[in-house]
């Protein structure tokens, strides 16, 4: 009969699959995370696009004049007059900040789940910064403010006479 030789545990193969499955599972993983975020912030701004398109062509139609929001006021003051900006724009506010005058964006997070404290794609800096200086474009391109969550503004609008966006 054959005796097996030793071998030694460096030269065994059993096992050294795991080391290798890993990091391909976390990488999988966070591919199947930012995949889902993008998605919905993709999402979102489709559904939000429909909607403004809808109110817009919805409040326009048959109409000749579109000066004015209604022809006849519900509550007996005076039709809001559009004829001073010269133009009229429909659009959708946040899902979450309702029952405000301001119009707020609505935000989707880049990153689907939160695996730790700070998110994947945290943002630089402060909120604050983002919310104040992330349209200062003073050098032609922004570095210094994060981008998540994403903003959304989706708005749609018609110019009333060919004076719209001049200055008068």
């Amino acid at each position: 009969m054959l005796k097996k030789s030793p071998t030694s545990v460096l030269k065994n193969e059993k096992g050294m699959a795991i080391f290798e499955i890993v990091p391909i599972l976390i990488i999988i993983v966070l591919f199947i995370n930012f995949s889902l975020g993008f998605f919905g912030a993709i999402h979102t701004g489709i559904l939000n696009s429909i909607a403004a398109r809808n109110y817009a062509f919805e409040t326009f139609r048959f109409r000749s004049n579109l000066s004015y929001f209604r022809n006849v006021s519900s509550s007996g003051g005076t039709n809001p007059n559009y004829d001073k900006t010269k133009f009229r724009t429909h659009g959708i506010g946040s899902d979450k900040k309702m029952g405000s005058n301001t119009w707020y964006a609505t935000t989707r997070l880049i990153d689907f789940m939160n695996f730790q404290p700070a998110r994947a794609a945290d943002q630089i800096g402060a909120p604050t910064d983002h919310n104040k200086s992330v349209r200062d474009l003073a050098g032609g391109r922004n570095e210094k403010v994060g981008v998540n969550p994403i903003w959304i503004r989706t708005a749609y609008g018609i110019c009333l006479d060919s004076n719209c966006g001049t200055a008068n």
